[in-house]
């Protein structure tokens, strides 16, 4: 038992090491530019390494930022009030401007719109369900609603926040009537 506990821990500070190399480098180069090779190199670890836990570096994106989007979502599902929903993924895009800031300026940005789109989709068949939207209809208003929500926050944060997280959350409550 003691053997497997130490190999789970070797696993994860392994794959910790990884992800911090990753988004590191991600301060000065674009994720199309990076290779498995730079990353691992800086995170001390072997190819090997990172192929027993990943197959992209796209892959250790998504594994990073998976947890983030599903605690705003998990908890805006349980709110009631339409107001706080708005509020707390105001917070959420404030809390990650830097991260967000970061993807757009080195080629993931999509990445993380995908991560969002499912679960907003997810979101709208657990809390909101359409029973009568199926097929391209329910395709079309997830992609209409999480891509317009998304490129709002992407819009103020390549804008530099001018406008206030109060205006912000105002045109989103508009757009969303």
């Amino acid at each position: 038992m003691a053997a497997t506990e130490h190999a789970q821990n070797i696993k994860k500070d392994t794959k910790e090491w990884i992800t911090i190399a990753l988004l590191e480098l991600l301060q000065t180069k674009p994720l199309s530019k990076l290779t498995i090779s730079e990353v691992v190199k800086k995170a001390g670890v072997s190819r090997m390494a990172f192929y027993r836990n990943y197959e992209s570096l796209e892959q250790v994106l998504e594994e990073y930022y998976e947890p983030k989007y599903a605690d705003i979502f998990n908890k805006i599902a349980f709110q009631t009030s339409h107001e706080q929903k708005i509020t707390d993924l105001t917070n959420f895009f404030l809390a990650l401007s830097g991260d967000f800031r970061t993807a757009i300026d080195n080629d993931y940005k999509e990445l993380l719109y995908q991560i969002f789109k499912r679960h907003i989709a997810q979101f709208y068949d657990e809390i909101i369900p359409f029973p009568d939207w199926t097929g391209a209809k329910r395709s079309y208003w997830i992609d209409f609603m999480s891509a317009g929500v998304f490129e709002i926050w992407v819009m103020w944060i390549k804008n530099g926040q001018k406008e206030t997280l109060e205006e912000i959350s105002s045109l989103i409550r508009l757009f969303h009537k």
